[in-house]
């Protein structure tokens, strides 16, 4: 636009084209999820306190309701080996887990942030993605869990993930890792810790 032209004499942006072979419904498979997530019985997330909403049933736990159903297996997906321990943070000790595949190394290794909003899952929630993404990606996986709101404020959070990474960083050859292929992924709020840890990094 020009400078001193009137906004309603400006070009109409023209409408946003169809974004065609999507569907706005989930798949069987999905919806089959979320039937049984709806048959656990939990609460309208919007009127439950946060510690309420930590308690209630999670997506995976309608998967595994289902599996046993199906009479399948509900045990997790093998990895070589899984570690419990902490990473010393901030304002604290942060849990975190790390999954190792088969293979020998030094490995890369992957800091991985779980979802929820930034208020409830842990890394139990999301221990079948951590484990499915160390055998596909053939890396290390380190699971970091973080300080959550309401009780702690922004940027907890963020600082907590950012000292994961550079926890990592430090001592990711303790482990069988390679500091210098160390990459950081999430889901959904995770991601939003992925992307603010890629940026810290750049600016440290």
């Amino acid at each position: 636009m020009r400078a001193g032209t009137d906004i309603a004499s400006a070009p109409k942006e023209s409408k946003q084209a169809e974004v065609k072979g999507m569907s706005d419904k989930p798949d069987p498979q999905m919806q089959a999820v979320l039937d049984q997530l709806a048959a656990l019985g939990g609460k309208p997330i919007e009127t439950l306190s946060a510690e309420e909403a930590r308690k209630q049933p999670t997506p995976a736990d309608a998967v595994k309701a289902l599996l046993q159903k199906q009479g399948k297996s509900t045990a997790p997906m093998p990895v070589a080996k899984v570690q419990d321990g902490e990473i010393p943070g901030p304002a604290g000790p942060i849990r975190a887990r790390i999954y190792t595949p088969e293979g020998g190394g030094p490995l890369p290794v992957i800091v991985y942030y779980h979802g929820g909003g930034w208020v409830i899952a842990n890394l139990d929630t999301y221990d079948a993605s951590a484990r499915a993404l160390a055998n596909a990606a053939k890396a290390i996986v380190v699971s970091s869990h973080y300080r959550q709101a309401p009780e702690h404020k922004f940027p907890a959070a963020h600082e907590d993930a950012f000292a994961a990474y550079q926890w990592v960083l430090n001592n990711a050859v303790a482990f069988n890792g390679n500091p210098n292929r160390v990459s950081v992924v999430g889901e959904s709020a995770g991601g939003n810790l992925a992307a603010a840890v890629a940026l810290m990094a750049r600016e440290a």
